[in-house]
């Protein structure tokens, strides 16, 4: 069971209506000040490269690759029977909102009979997944939009006007979301054999009370993968297999490298992971292969461990988070 939902998002004119908006609520500032604040908000640290060697389809469909690699992997993970026991849950109360006590009765004798069984094929596992949907949020900006956004940010919550704040950067996002929905063998099992025991005392509320409250303990995990990073990964990819010994592959190598590095930059501006270390030895290891190409180096190797790197970074960059 997969969802897909995509949606893409332009930060490119909201800008001038916020910072309208919090300059109008902030009358009494210096106007001096505030030109000189708004100039340095533009200040980046490295200007966004005029062109691509890829067409926007061809980065698209990279991307686009990458992430269904992410989603189908976490949709192997689906367990048909845990599927099934969900399914007949829902099936159950159905019945019971139908008064057909047969029907439900026999909706539970199929979801605890499926459980017994994932139990017993399972004993080491605390959740069997049985449900994965994913969003994508594609930010359409740059380093200077997102910049003056934040400012903007920052001034309003200085001035105690949070809305301006929160809509600021409410859509300050870049990436995929693949959202996990999993039955918890810990306690559905204990759960569903409750309700039986109430259904077959003709408790019928009761029963489907507990019925819901089992469902409502279904644990959803959302894992959060950068755009920026996944774009990253591409154009690395992109550069590695051209020859750069070749003068003009070499300026296609050196520009694909320089839109690598404007991507991690974006990541990290965006908030995704920390800004520590990590993101300046990206950034190094993409300079000194920048350099050994210029000089006619062998970058091959240079080319490996940056992507081993890169790819290391991004899973631990890709936050997880639940509700149990």
């Amino acid at each position: 069971m997969k969802t897909i939902y995509t949606k893409s998002i332009y930060v490119l004119f909201a800008l001038v209506t916020l910072t309208a908006c919090a300059q109008e609520k902030s009358k009494t500032d210096d106007k001096e000040k505030q030109g000189t604040e708004m100039t340095n908000s533009e200040d980046v640290r490295m200007e966004k490269p005029d062109s691509l060697e890829m067409t926007k389809e061809e980065l698209a469909n990279e991307v686009q690759s990458k992430a269904v690699e992410a989603v189908d992997e976490a949709s192997e993970a689906i367990i048909d029977e845990a599927v099934i026991a969900i399914e007949q849950t829902s099936a159950a109360i159905k019945a019971i909102n139908d008064k057909d006590k047969k029907k439900a009765m026999e909706a539970m004798e199929k979801v605890t009979g499926k459980l017994e069984l994932l139990v017993a094929r399972n004993p080491n596992v605390a959740f069997l997944p049985v449900e994965v949907t994913t969003t994508t949020s594609d930010l359409i900006t740059d380093l200077k939009t997102i910049k003056r956004l934040k400012k903007v940010a920052e001034e309003a919550i200085e001035d105690d006007y949070l809305q301006v704040a929160r809509e600021a950067i409410a859509d300050l996002e870049s990436q995929v979301e693949i959202t996990t929905v999993s039955v918890p063998l810990a306690t559905y099992p204990a759960a569903m054999k409750a309700a039986a025991v109430l259904l077959d005392a003709d408790k019928m509320d009761e029963a489907k009370v507990a019925l819901y409250t089992a469902l409502n303990t279904l644990v959803i995990e959302t894992e959060v993968i950068p755009l920026p990073i996944l774009r990253a990964e591409v154009m690395i990819a992109a550069a590695m297999t051209e020859d750069a010994k070749d003068e003009d592959k070499k300026k296609e190598v050196l520009n694909l490298l320089d839109n690598a590095e404007y991507q991690l930059i974006m990541a990290e501006e965006l908030g995704y992971g920390k800004r520590d270390k990590e993101y300046k030895e990206l950034n190094k290891s993409i300079k000194e292969i920048k350099k050994s190409v210029k000089e006619d180096g062998d970058s091959q190797g240079l080319f490996s461990k940056l992507k081993n790197k890169l790819k290391n970074f991004k899973n631990r960059t890709s936050s997880k988070s639940s509700n149990k």
